[in-house]
Formats: structure tokens, sequence, C-alpha cells
């Protein structure tokens, strides 16, 4: 995908389309860096992993939105279900990019060319998002293809074409060869894949020990990695987090702490589901102006009861309203996951913990949300 996160906020506010946006907050208080930044921004140097304050003083008229890690997480999911679509053989390499065997896909959806335009076609159309696409005979050939004419791009490379391609490519290029391995391959007067490919692999082996062979293959545009969709990203969530927009502007803090507290049963349910509790908070609304507001704060204890996430967020909040008034969208998010600890030293937490038991089991059974705390009743039926 092509500037992931940033694309999605583009998307999810046409205000932003053709805008240098970046992924992160400009609070020096807290330090933050760039999560992601648009092609825009990317014009005046931005780039990710840099400070937020530099940033700004490359680009002041940038837009600064908040991380939306729930937002991206639900994209992500559902662009893999569109790609599963064309081809049962998918794997969803990381948040933001995806391997396809498409070998006998042609009858059903006609050339390589043809289903790369389908799949980008159907990613614009739904999400309102480009990505780049690389077709080689092997995944370390299609993924340094994907980035020769990113954004928005389409690159096809033949077996037969692969030497030529890679003849004068710097090793740097390709993926698994890091600045270390790099600078040791440049102290070898070795600077091109095609001065790599003529190593004895010997040589490598003993410069290398067994990462040598791959290299030698590497330079050569081999790789033997299949597309393997058991191996879908199986480790747990780095945070969880649902968000909310409104039918209509509140203004009315009663209506909007309910719809924070319904958020975070919300996110505790999908925690002990997942056996994981979290102590980072982050609370974030965006106003009737499309103005958003974020604020999130590191608790000594992690938790994955709703009632503590609750109080937890009504804190941020306070923070946040005297500068928001009607709000449309809110959203919570619960970061820096743990193991869930059940192990309690006072009667009254074991007590909470049957509690959210019981309250998990019943919902699960009966329907979702057949019962939720009174305080939410202004605005569950």
């Amino acid at each position: 995908m092509d500037a992931f996160f940033a694309s999605v906020e583009q998307a999810a506010n046409p205000k932003l389309k053709n805008r240098p946006v970046i992924v992160g907050s400009r609070t020096n208080k807290y330090r933050t860096v760039v999560a992601a930044c648009s092609y825009e921004a990317k014009a005046f140097g931005i780039a990710s992993g840099m400070s937020t304050k530099e940033a700004f003083r490359l680009c002041p008229e940038a837009t600064f939105v908040p991380a939306d890690c729930a937002k991206y997480i639900y994209t992500a999911e559902e662009i893999l279900r569109l790609l599963q679509e064309f081809s049962p053989q998918t794997e969803m390499a990381s948040i933001d990019e995806f391997y396809l065997d498409i070998t006998g896909c042609q009858g059903l959806f006609g050339s390589f060319e043809r289903i790369a335009c389908l799949i980008k076609q159907k990613i614009c159309q739904r999400f309102g998002i480009t990505g780049s696409i690389g077709i080689a005979p092997n995944k370390l050939m299609a993924k340094l293809a994907s980035k020769v004419k990113k954004p928005n791009g389409l690159v096809i490379w033949e077996e037969n074409n692969l030497a030529d391609i890679l003849k004068n490519l710097p090793v740097e290029k390709i993926c698994g060869i890091g600045p270390q391995i790099s600078l040791k391959l440049h102290q070898m007067a070795i600077f091109t894949c095609g001065q790599l490919a003529q190593v004895p692999e010997p040589l490598l082996l003993q410069r290398f020990g067994k990462y040598g062979a791959w290299l030698k293959q590497a330079a050569r545009g081999e790789d033997t990695n299949i597309v393997n969709p058991s191996a879908q990203p199986d480790l747990p969530p780095k945070s969880v987090g649902h968000s909310y927009t409104l039918e209509k502007d509140v203004s009315n803090i009663e209506l909007i702490q309910a719809w924070i507290g319904l958020l975070c049963e919300m996110v505790a349910s999908r925690l002990r589901n997942l056996a994981l509790q979290g102590s980072v908070v982050q609370l974030y609304l965006r106003g009737a102006n499309l103005k958003w507001w974020s604020k999130q704060k590191n608790f000594t204890d992690p938790s994955f009861d709703g009632q503590c996430l609750y109080n937890r967020s009504l804190m941020l909040l306070k923070k946040i309203l005297p500068q928001a008034t009607a709000i449309r969208a809110l959203g919570i998010t619960v970061s820096s996951l743990v193991a869930a600890n059940h192990a309690y030293l006072f009667e009254q937490d074991k007590k909470r913990q049957k509690l959210m038991v019981a309250q998990d089991q019943i919902n699960t059974r009966f329907g979702d949300w057949v019962i939720y705390p009174a305080r939410l009743a202004v605005i569950r039926p």
C-alpha cells in the first residue's frame, strides 16, 4: 500500500486530499515521531521516524492527525479479504503488504496484468486509496518490483529479464540486505547485484556464514520461499481499539461520556477474548468542524476492565473538553499490551473478574450487549 496510514486518513477526510498529512502528534511534550506521512509531505523531506518537531519545521502547513490504529487494522483486514477473492494463496506480510500467488488464476480473471489492474481498481473503489503491485517469478523479486514505481505503480518482471534488471541494482535495494551487510559488501568492493552474483559462493560463506548462500541466490533473483496463507500474522495485536461516528453532532457531556463508556466496554471485551490487557489508553474525538483532538496516557497497571478503561478515558476527556464542543466521532485505543494476569490479591478484584466473565458469557450466548453497565442506558435501547 502507498503511504498507508496517511492515505487512510486522507480517504476518511476528503479535506486532506492532496495536502501534506503527517500521522503523529505535534505536541513536543511527548517527543513523538512521524508514524507515517503522505506523498505530499514526503516532498518536503519528511519521513517516517522523524520527530514531529522537525517535521513541523520542514512543513508548517502540514496537517497533523493522531494515529488511529483501529482504523488501519480494520482497513488492512478488509484488503486481505478482497485479495482472497482473487487467490486463496494470499499471505499478509504486514499491515500494509501482501503476497499473492496468482499461478493458474488467468482462466478466471485474465492475464497477470489484468489481475493486477482489477486489484488496484477494487482497492481504490472500496477504500479510496492506492497500492503498488510488483509481479515476478518469486516473492523476493515481486517485493522489489513493487517499489520501483511508487505510488500507484505496476511493474512486471519476466524470469528471463531478471539478470539484466539486477545487473546494476545496488545491493542495499534487496530486502534482507541491511546497512551492516551493505557496508561489509562495499568493503569487499561489491556494490551491485551483478557484482555480488559473480562472487564465488565459498568466499561469501567464509565471510557471512550460511547467510552467504542466500546473498548469492538473492543477487541472481532467486527465492525459494512460497506464499503461505497459514503464515498470516497470528501474533497478539499491538493495540485494540474501537471508534464510532455519531449520526449528528453531540454536545451533551452525559451522552459523550456514555458513548465513551460503550467503546471502553467493547475494547475491554475484545481484550478479554484475546487474553490481553493494556496500560496505554488513547482517547480521540472529532469535532463538527472535522478537527481532531487526541490524548493518551501510560498508566502503571494494565487492565482489561471496561470500568477501569472508562475511568481512565474520562481523565483524558477532561483535558480535551475545553477545546472540543460539538462531537461527531470518537474512539478509544488501548496499547502496550501484555498477557492478562488473573492472579488477584483482593477479594473484590476476584469478584469483579467473575462479573466480567459472566457478562461476556451472557453476551456471547444471547447476542451482543444484551447485558451492559447501567451508565450506558442513555444510548442503549
